[in-house]
């Protein structure tokens, strides 16, 4: 017996949910969503234009050769992109300046892909045949591609130097970015060498984005306290000077309660108040491209934190 489009997709829905939730390479994802929508509907080109340099790159996709790249506002997948929303063509020969990348597509389907309030990609779907798609197709596209960037937080964590403190949270799993930087000081982009001047009143800040399905706010907070001592003003390990404070810093007033919480925790572990910062984020400029992934790239530079608590941190995932 046959099922109906909608069921078939609604069949689909947990296995492209489990599919995608362990892996968080956004090409190898996009490419497997476009192996499982092209094998279960048997569509004439099912792919990815991801948004690089101001226009649309092509990405991982099955079916025939397809266009490059595409600019902003053109095409069904440039205007997509433009008008941010899903566009339905019935007849791709009656769309204003349709780009052919194929003569053999005949109508098409083209859902942007969100990102923290941002398109990053398109998935574009074509077929052979006339009014392929429609509502059904637009309601379940759209929460499939939902998928691919699932509800992301960021938080702040200044922890002495800020190599090893990018090192250990990469290494946890349910981060998926990290960046170091210079937060809450009163100098705009500042560079490493005027922060280490301690007169900015910028400190070395570690900008982790996770996923809070594989790992909450309140366990990356205890996590903190791991590679931190709370009781140190100004200094962690050898490094000294208020470049080298601790604190966390947060967007969302909702995380402030989280946070509390654990610092209360550690308050009366410890029997004393912290010497910790917790503070709203007032700002954040990113490191010279020299100190990103540093520990990565000299694997024997300079780290306060032993090579221990990064063992362990890989053995508790």
């Amino acid at each position: 017996m046959s099922i109906s489009k909608e069921e078939k997709y609604k069949a689909l829905l947990p296995i492209i949910q489990s599919l995608l939730e362990d892996e968080t390479d956004e090409i190898a994802q996009m490419a497997n969503l476009s192996a499982i929508l092209q094998q279960e509907f048997g569509f004439w080109w099912t792919g990815f234009y991801r948004v690089m340099d101001r226009q649309l790159v092509l990405g991982p996709f099955q079916g025939p050769i397809a266009c490059t790249r595409i600019a902003h506002g053109k095409g069904v997948c440039g205007t997509a992109w433009a008008a941010a929303h899903t566009i339905i063509v019935p007849d791709v020969e009656q769309f204003p300046g349709h780009i052919a990348c194929s003569s053999e597509s005949r109508s098409e389907i083209v859902v942007p892909v969100w990102r923290n309030n941002e398109i990053v990609a398109v998935l574009d779907i074509d077929s052979r045949e006339l009014n392929t798609f429609d509502a059904i197709d637009e309601k379940y596209l759209e929460q499939i591609v939902s998928f691919l960037y699932p509800e992301e937080q960021d938080i702040w964590f200044a922890a002495g130097c800020f190599w090893g403190a990018q090192k250990f949270f990469k290494l946890v799993k349910g981060v998926i970015f990290t960046e170091v930087g210079f937060v809450n000081g009163n100098t705009e982009n500042p560079t490493y060498k005027e922060v280490y001047t301690d007169t900015t009143g910028h400190a070395e800040c570690v900008h982790v984005r996770y996923l809070p399905k594989v790992v909450s706010l309140a366990e990356l907070t205890q996590l903190y306290f791991k590679i931190i001592d709370p009781l140190s003003l100004n200094q962690q390990g050898e490094d000294k000077g208020t470049r080298y404070r601790t604190g966390v810093y947060y967007k969302n007033d909702k995380d402030l309660s989280i946070i509390k919480t654990i610092f209360e925790q550690e308050e009366r572990s410890l029997g004393t108040k912290l010497l910790v910062e917790l503070l709203p984020l007032q700002c954040f400029y990113t490191a010279e491209e020299y100190h990103q992934d540093y520990l990565d790239k000299n694997p024997n530079g300079y780290c306060h934190l032993s090579s221990s608590i990064f063992e362990w941190v890989k053995q508790r995932q």
